[in-house]
């Protein structure tokens, strides 16, 4: 049943990722794309743009939209209780024994060692992520020259903007959803 392969699939997800959203992009990706083949990588990457331009935290985003492409409505609250629960049940464990237990010098020693593999994983989106947009580029060229080279512009003026002046996440991609509305009515588009 799909639902019961959603819920334990992000269950999973949410149990096994350290460090938040994007170090979960990977393991979902892998999940969503090569395990249950509920969508291509091309959608996938899109999911990640929305999920991360939308309000609310990025793995109940993301784990909501691949909900619903792969099952509709009831795939997509599967998909978000599934991710949401062991975030819930550690926390709950955590809170009763928390005092000592984080204090103590395994528990320091293994958030210490989880530390490299949590940039490793959003080292690796990262690159995922942008390889993907370069062959979508690629693709595009063919179609709209002109669409590719203003995405490209705009991808490397707000990387620029964001590492340099550091302006805040959220007015980068306002800017960059009202530089897309622009462009589409403007008839620059694939």
């Amino acid at each position: 049943m799909i639902y019961w392969t959603l819920f334990a699939t992000f269950f999973k997800i949410g149990l096994f990722t350290i460090g938040g959203g994007y170090a979960m992009i990977p393991l979902i990706r892998t999940e969503v794309i090569e395990a249950q083949s509920w969508m291509e990588m091309a959608q996938f990457t899109e999911f990640v743009g929305i999920a991360e331009s939308t309000p609310g935290p990025f793995a109940i985003n993301i784990a909501t939209f691949c909900g619903m492409q792969a099952a509709g409505i009831w795939g997509s609250l599967c998909a978000t209780i599934g991710v949401v629960l062991p975030s819930v049940i550690i926390i709950l464990l955590i809170a009763t024994v928390a005092g000592k237990a984080l204090s103590h010098w395994s528990v320091q020693a293994a958030l210490k060692g989880a530390k490299p593999v949590v940039i490793g994983l959003i080292g690796a989106a990262a690159v995922t992520l942008f390889w993907n947009t370069l062959q979508t580029w690629n693709t595009l060229q063919t179609k709209s020259n002109c669409y590719a080279v203003v995405q490209i512009a705009l991808a490397v003026t707000l990387f620029t903007l964001a590492q340099v002046l550091k302006l805040n996440a959220i007015a980068l991609i306002v800017c960059g959803a009202f530089l897309g509305f622009v462009l589409q009515l403007c008839g620059i588009s694939p």
